[in-house]
């Protein structure tokens, strides 16, 4: 009986028409949105000091960054500045204190292996510089990652304190991870799971400083830290950050920032070395690789991160055994892409 009402046959046609058309333009309406929103401009941030280098221009534009830094911080509510407790019962991003380690989320704390070492800092300790910045790279599910430690050495060559920095996808989600090789995605730019256990370490170079030079370069990472809410693999990643930091201490980085992490903190090594000091690393980069894998602990006690918890780590070097730790060939970390 529809069928033979023509003008009804047309009325509903045109309806459907028009809920088609609504829809479209929806959906164009919101790749529009995203295409201006990632198209945003960004203008380079300085570094505090007059004399520090702008912050280089990158390819990746995005949305003005965020006033206040993007700490990793949350409430860790029942818990006192101070206290103690198990990383893995703690919120991924409550900040805590272990060992040398000031300030980092307390998901990059659970578990720990092998505590750090300071071997290639030992090695290039001078007379008035005890502070230092150590270019890292470890391993991961896919081709690793790069960072940095940065700190105060104690009077026997091991690490006092230490923060860490570096540039990572925000959060732990693989998806985010892999469009992050695509688009530009939210990012992290503090501690991420593997960076605290040495047995993932796979290349490493440090640079010890003086207090007025160590002012300096916190206040640039610190700055950087502020200014790079977006990650991605072709254009600001981890190697990027690296090298920003290495250039801006006046030291040679490689040019290609889309090696993998060994490889790039194992070229700025080379190309800041003499062949001897190269070779003296290789060797000790060998060695380290040569001791077995040690069992990973089930759980790791952390200190809750406050001003307290954070002046004692700074006044007290952390007791560290007779002989430097070593690590093993660096395995995996069961965790993200990074």
């Amino acid at each position: 009986m529809q069928a033979r009402d023509g003008a009804g046959l047309i009325r509903v046609t045109i309806m459907k028409k028009s809920v088609n058309l609504k829809a479209s333009a929806s959906i164009l309406a919101g790749i529009a949105f995203c295409s201006i929103a990632a198209l945003t401009d960004v203008t380079p941030a300085r570094a505090q000091d007059n004399n520090a280098a702008a912050l280089p221009q990158v390819d990746v534009t995005a949305p003005k960054p965020q006033t206040t830094a993007r700490s990793q911080r949350v409430s860790h509510t029942g818990y006192a500045a101070g206290g103690s407790a198990m990383a893995s019962r703690l919120p991924p991003n409550t900040l805590v204190n272990i060992g040398p380690f000031v300030n980092v989320p307390a998901d990059s704390a659970r578990p720990i292996g092998t505590p750090v070492t300071a071997s290639d800092c030992r090695m290039s300790v001078r007379p008035g510089h005890p502070y230092f910045v150590e270019f890292r790279s470890r391993t991961a599910a896919t081709y690793g990652h790069a960072f940095l430690f940065y700190g105060k050495l104690g009077d026997n060559g091991h690490f006092a304190w230490v923060k860490v920095a570096g540039l990572h996808p925000a959060g732990d989600n693989s998806a985010t991870y892999m469009m992050g090789h695509v688009l530009p995605v939210a990012s992290e730019t503090g501690a991420s799971y593997g960076d605290l256990d040495e047995q993932y370490m796979t290349a490493r170079f440090c640079v010890t400083l003086t207090e007025a030079e160590f002012q300096r370069v916190s206040a640039y990472i610190n700055q950087l830290q502020h200014s790079l809410p977006l990650w991605n693999a072709l254009t600001m990643n981890c190697t990027a950050f690296d090298g920003m930091v290495a250039r801006f201490m006046g030291y040679q980085a490689p040019a290609n920032h889309l090696q993998v992490p060994e490889d790039y903190i194992n070229e700025m090594h080379r190309l800041n070395s003499t062949p001897g000091q190269y070779s003296a690393y290789l060797a000790e980069m060998r060695r380290v690789n040569s001791i077995p894998v040690p069992r990973v602990p089930a759980e790791t006690p952390v200190t809750l991160a406050g001003r307290a918890s954070t002046a004692a780590v700074q006044a007290a070097p952390v007791a560290t055994a007779a002989r430097p730790q070593t690590v093993a060939t660096a395995p995996m970390p069961p965790s993200t892409g990074w």
